[in-house]
Order: structure tokens, then sequence, then C-alpha cells
């Protein structure tokens, strides 16, 4: 299956027409992960970000009560793509739960679009700040509940 078709229907760039689909597909990488395979680890480099397209991963995070797990991602979801974006080090480690299939987009490749295709790779980070924002909100309405009880 080509990359662009892997991409079609999720969420992240749903507002993308097909040939955009097809540009994008050209900075991204298909990889397969088998079960049980650490993805990253917390604290490793993060210069890339992860589209799940099959499987579930989970993530976790270190504490002092050992390792805590933080969510379950399945299809469509956006995973390491803060520190791809901030440069920092990887805030949780990510386990392929299943056999995953896996779309990689490396900083570099982000930075070598945003050169080539400057308006659709705009467009990208609007679609990706949409749902960092999503998330922020969530977690700090979850924070709210928590510091409520």
């Amino acid at each position: 299956m080509a990359i662009a078709d892997m991409l079609d229907g999720l969420d992240l760039v749903h507002d993308f027409s097909y040939p955009e689909l097809e540009m994008i597909a050209g900075y991204l990488t298909h990889e397969e992960v088998g079960q049980g395979k650490t993805i990253f680890a917390e604290g490793d480099p993060g210069d890339y970000m992860l589209i799940v397209i099959d499987g579930r991963i989970a993530i976790y995070k270190g504490g002092e009560h050992g390792r805590q797990l933080l969510s379950n991602e399945m299809r469509g979801r956006i995973i390491g793509e803060m520190a791809m974006l901030d440069g920092e080090r990887r805030s949780a480690t990510c386990v392929a739960e299943t056999d995953c299939e896996l779309l990689i987009l490396t900083s570099a490749n982000l930075r070598k679009m945003a050169g080539e295709h400057p308006a659709t790779a705009y467009h990208f980070m609007f679609c990706l700040a949409r749902i960092l924002s999503r998330r922020l909100r969530r977690v700090s309405g979850m924070m709210a509940d928590f510091l409520d009880s």
C-alpha cells in the first residue's frame, strides 16, 4: 500500500488533498515493528515522530513507584512529536503491544519539506499544533479533576 493511502482518512491530515498527501508521503518512511519491541525509551534523543497506521502501542512513564502506563495508542495517533519539535529527550517509553505498522517523520525531513513545500509544511504543522492543543486541554481537564478530588 502506498504511504499516501495509509495517511488518507487520518485526523492529522484530514483536510489535505490526495495530491498533498502524496507529497507529504515523500518525506515519510514506513516501518513494521514486532510485538514487544521498545520503539524508543524515556531519555532517548528524539529526532522523529511516529504515526500509528496499524497495531497498538503502549506509552509508559518511569517514576519513583516504577513504570506507569500512560496510554495505549492505535491507528491515527501521533507519538513522539514533542521531542521531535523541541529537540529534548524522550519523555516516555514507547513499546509495541502488538505487531505495528508505523510511518516516521524525522525532524530533518520536516525541515526539508518546509524548504521545498513551505505552504504544505505550514499546514501540516498547524494540524499537528491543533492535535497538541487538544491533548493539552484534555490533560489540563484531568489535572483540574484530580486537584478537585
